[in-house]
């Protein structure tokens, strides 16, 4: 008896499942993506399902340590093809299971490529990862998530800041940018106001120590009162982060430092009382 279109086909897939469960996963690859084109098989769920499955496994197996691996583009792909075409069986709940485990390995990559050489991966990954929770979830809320991501990435920014001299105030500003956009999201966190207020500071510091002495008079007035500015910018951001946490060293220090610079002694030598208790407190 002749194989008919629709037997040949689900020859196909079958044969695909079952390399798959043997773990022969090149020819698990080779035979769903013959299946994907089929026309009796490129409209089923079950057939992009599998082949998200077997691209999966091929990422674990083969890619796992690739932060850009194809295989789990590929893996993604299917399994959102099979969530679409098959909504609210079991099928695209597993596929939504899936979905979000790769997610979290997105997210995982994304939170250990921070440094001076792979900070743009980060970029990358963090917001492939937001892409995909937010197909599945449209509500989903990532605020804390991205203040921690917004704080790590400054971190970065500031570390090229310091071994890139030639585009140091471009990283600076971008600093700034990120400490903003933390302040937005939420206004009382310890590290962004600290942070913003110590940018400011080192600002004005390094203008400090720059500074030509033998500049006239009028100049050096100048240079003064722009320093004023830079170091009142500074000021409300390093006494909300006193404010909320009060028992900080480095901000009593950075309080310390900018009454100073704005030449407001009293209030420079109340905190530097302040900190010399709070030391005294610790060595009890």
């Amino acid at each position: 008896m002749a194989c008919t279109p629709e037997l040949i086909a689900q020859n196909k897939l079958s044969n695909a499942i079952y390399a798959l469960q043997n773990e022969e996963l090149e020819k698990a690859q080779r035979l769903i993506d013959t299946a994907i084109v089929d026309t009796l098989l490129k409209n089923d769920s079950r057939t992009w399902y599998y082949r998200g499955n077997i691209y999966k496994e091929l990422f674990k197996k083969m890619e796992f340590d690739n932060k850009q691996s194809p295989f789990r583009v590929t893996a993604i792909s299917s399994f959102k093809k099979s969530y679409e075409l098959d909504n609210g069986t079991e099928i695209s709940i597993s596929s939504q299971k899936n979905l979000k485990y790769l997610a979290s390995t997105i997210f995982n990559d994304a939170a250990t490529s921070f440094d001076t050489e792979n900070y743009l991966l980060a970029i990358e990954n963090y917001n492939s990862y937001k892409e995909i929770m937010h197909y599945l979830e449209p509500e989903a809320d990532f605020k804390e998530r991205d203040i921690q991501f917004k704080l790590a990435l400054a971190t970065t920014y500031t570390v090229l800041s310091s071994k890139d001299s030639t585009n140091k105030d471009s990283f600076l500003e971008k600093v700034k940018a990120l400490y903003k956009e933390v302040l937005i999201l939420d206004s009382n966190n310890v590290s962004a106001n600290y942070n913003m207020g110590i940018l400011y500071y080192n600002q004005g510091a390094d203008m400090v120590n720059n500074m030509d002495y033998s500049l006239d008079l009028e100049e050096l007035n100048r240079i003064q009162e722009e320093l004023y500015v830079i170091f009142k910018k500074s000021l409300p951001f390093m006494k909300k982060a006193y404010d909320l946490n009060p028992n900080k060293e480095e901000t009593l220090i950075g309080l310390q430092g900018i009454y100073y610079s704005m030449n407001d002694m009293e209030k420079s030598e109340a905190y530097k009382k302040e900190l010399e208790e709070l030391k005294v407190q610790e060595n009890k």
